[in-house]
């Protein structure tokens, strides 16, 4: 079927037709004419097999003809920027397509101008707790990597997020994407779908297992290999020979570094990528040079990288965008680089099929992981056929990974919602927004879920009744004549948090003094269970005891008395030592080398940091307002990561925390100095230059060179608005696990 012979305007047609869309794949021609008629359709095919086209096509078909939004779900952000760029290829039709993954707080008016909003689950759901007026106008969701609703912290949000919208809007239309999962027609039959499944790729795919020098594709394909001093370098080195390009996958992200730096020095050998300043610059740390920048520079000057939650975000796509360019050769990546992101190599070598989780040690990897990770596996008008090998250390392991892996289908896509600790949060959620009115109320809800549909419900108003109490004891809500939310409670699901750190933060507010450290402070929000701790090493012991030592008397959350729970508490205390050391100017180079962390881990902690702190300064309002006056100028602080005689300067567009170091030591110190100082003068410090120099007397109000100044009437030192685009870091984090 050509998309020509879809119902769709010949100006849809035409865009379709420019961006190379002519001959739709089975899938897209099964799943399309139902989609444009209306209905609603869960497509559940193989990675690559197209299937985003779907969600576009059908928004198209939403904002042109239809003239109603479409908001456009995703389980992370660098997903949400793929599928925006993707989106704004058509925009030239006449709609305006945003991207929104941050700040919790705000139901985001600006909104109300788009015709397509890419979010996330989490930024979705924080859109309805704030009733934005514009959702009303919602005429189509698509909810891509649907099957992602198996995963314990982001499935409930989503899960709970399309069962509002179905109850609020019940000519919704919805179009829900997955990978092939074994329980799709149940996600179709809970969504009122058409459900089109098939196991069609553009690419065929070809899953071995490798072992002894032969790669078992089946019983009637075996390919001998000459393996050499190192296997995998061997399947690398054969795939890049042939012209193609290749993804390793391994379950450390040390694995993932060293082994990108071991091969490194021979992948230079058959390709020399020329990089500019510039993107060296993006690599080794924009704001401030990290050795893992260094290092991951160096790879890249020989084709190869690394991709893990370490790097910043910047890094990270840098990464995938010459990937997709052909200049980088092979990624050694973590398992996260699989979820969603179109990243396709002609050979996908899975080294580990287990990983370390804590009090549990090695376990498996789900064979759901694992199909997305060899779903990654041959490039579109490049390969006739993608190879996925996964590494076999032993003939057991060898018959293993071909029984459990190769032949076995994906695991069923389970409800996580059921959990109690998940479910408080959405309680509050529904009282607040007067969804529910009553625990008869919330139950009734809860039977209108994906976990409603799976299950009996055996239970669950024991489970309700018990969140509802604890709510109302903690006064979050009232049970009079029917539920309520307090206006603590209201502000606390405005806020977006679980009401555990909320009930933290209200404590700590009330125990603050004047002479409370900011260490104490810092910890009391790293104590929340919103904030992802950091695995107290060996190494931090003595850092860790000498905090405690220093500060006693002062914590606003006690030590424990449980010798299980010292961990957690050493584990917060290490963030919170993390993010003082990141207010005090500490270089990241610093930071890393003694946490033994990357410069992702100081970006992830600080945005979410930013985030409790600023619900733990709101919340002073209705507890104790003057203690805003502390926990307000500490915000601005993490956010920037600056001493406090900075603030003036961090205020600026295209000042961070390095150049307001540079501005503040040269002797330009607030803006007042900015407009005084000549503009050459300004240029000529380090990493500055002419160009931001000019920027920085435009934004104090000067136009034209240092002997012209002409005033501009214009608002100064305000943040630039969330326009959709991503600004590099500034927003705040949608949540914990945003790789």
């Amino acid at each position: 079927m050509r998309t020509d012979e879809l119902d769709l305007p010949d100006d849809i047609a035409d865009a379709l037709r420019a961006e190379g869309y002519t001959e739709l794949y089975p899938p897209q021609a099964d799943a399309l004419p139902r989609a444009l008629d209306g209905r609603n359709v869960v497509v559940a095919v193989p990675t690559a097999s197209g299937k985003s086209l779907v969600g576009y096509v059908t928004a198209l078909k939403t904002v042109l003809i239809e003239r109603r939004k479409v908001l456009y779900i995703v389980p992370l952000k660098a997903l949400a920027a793929e599928k925006r760029d993707d989106l704004e290829k058509f925009s030239h039709l006449g709609f305006k397509v945003v991207m929104s993954t941050g700040d919790l707080d705000s139901e985001d008016k600006w909104m109300s101008t788009a015709d397509i909003v890419v979010a996330t689950s989490e930024k979705a759901d924080s859109l309805l707790r704030h009733r934005s007026q514009w959702m009303s106008d919602v005429g189509l969701v698509v909810a891509d990597e649907i099957h992602l609703m198996h995963d314990p912290t982001r499935g409930p949000t989503l899960e709970v997020a399309l069962t509002k919208m179905m109850r609020r809007n019940a000519g919704m239309q919805i179009i829900a994407l997955s990978a092939t999962i074994s329980n799709s027609r149940d996600m179709a039959e809970w969504l009122n779908a058409d459900l089109v499944t098939s196991g069609w790729r553009p690419i065929p795919l070809k899953e071995g297992v490798y072992f002894n020098d032969e790669i078992t594709f089946d019983e009637f394909d075996v390919v001998t290999m000459d393996g050499g001093k190192d296997e995998i370098w061997s399947l690398i080195k054969d795939t890049v020979d042939d012209g193609g390009q290749c993804l390793l996958f391994v379950n450390t992200r040390r694995s993932a570094e060293s082994l990108a730096v071991n091969y490194s020095k021979n992948m230079g050998k058959l390709t020399s990528p020329d990089l500019s300043e510039d993107e060296i610059s993006i690599l080794e740390g924009e704001s401030e040079t990290t050795s893992l920048g260094k290092k991951l520079a160096s790879c890249a000057k020989c084709g190869m990288a690394f991709h893990n939650a370490g790097l910043t975000y910047q890094q990270r796509r840098f990464v995938e965008d010459e990937f997709r360019n052909g200049r980088i050769k092979c990624i050694v990546a973590t398992p996260t680089l699989a979820a969603g992101i179109n990243l396709p190599a002609r050979r996908v070598i899975v080294r580990d099929t287990k990983r370390y989780e804590s009090n549990m040690g090695y376990t498996p990897i789900s064979v759901m992981e694992v199909k997305q990770m060899c779903g990654r596996a041959g490039r579109p008008r490049y390969d006739t056929h993608g190879e996925a090998i996964i590494i076999a250390k032993t003939e057991y392991d060898k018959r293993h990974i071909i029984k459990d892996y190769l032949s076995a289908e994906s695991e069923d896509v389970i409800s996580k919602l059921g959990n109690e600790a998940t479910l408080r949060s959405h309680i509050l959620g529904l009282i607040a927004t007067e969804d529910a009115s009553s625990e008869s109320d919330i139950v009734d809800f809860l039977r209108s879920t994906f976990f409603g549909h799976q299950s009996e419900l055996y239970g669950v108003e024991d489970v309700v009744e018990r969140a509802v109490a604890h709510l109302v004891s903690e006064g979050m809500a009232e049970n009079d004549e029917g539920l309520t939310a307090t206006p603590f409670g209201k502000r606390v699901s405005d806020l977006y948090i679980d009401p555990e750190s909320a009930i933290i933060l209200r404590d700590s507010i009330r125990r603050m003094k004047d002479t409370t450290p900011d260490l104490a402070i810092l910890h009391a929000v790293a104590s929340t269970p919103d904030i992802l701790g950091l695995y107290p090493k060996k190494s931090d012991s003595d850092t860790l005891k000498e905090l405690i030592d220093d500060h006693e008397g002062y914590f606003l959350v006690d030590e424990p008395d449980d010798v299980s729970e010292y961990s957690y508490f050493l584990s917060d205390l290490k963030v919170a030592y993390l993010l003082l050391n990141w207010i005090n100017e500490v270089d990241e180079e610093t930071i890393t080398n003694v946490l033994a962390i990357g410069p992702g881990d100081i970006r992830a902690r600080v945005d979410t940091m930013e985030w409790i702190l600023h619900a733990m300064n709101e919340l002073s309002v209705i507890f104790r307002p003057e203690c805003s006056k502390r926990l307000r100028p500490l915000l601005t602080r993490v956010r920037y990561g600056i001493k406090s005689e900075l603030t003036d300067l961090v205020s600026f567009k295209g000042i961070g925390r390095s150049r307001a170091r540079t501005l503040y030591n040269a002797g330009i110190q607030k803006r007042q100095d900015i407009a005084d100082a000549d503009v050459n003068n300004i240029a000529s410090l380090p990493r500055i230059g002419m160009s931001l120099a000019k920027s920085l007397k435009e934004q104090v109000g000067y136009s034209g060179d240092s002997g012209g100044r002409i005033w501009k009437d214009r608002m100064s030192g305000d943040r630039k608005e969330n326009d959709g685009k991503d600004n590099g870091g500034a927003e705040r984090q949608t949540d914990l696990l945003d790789f």
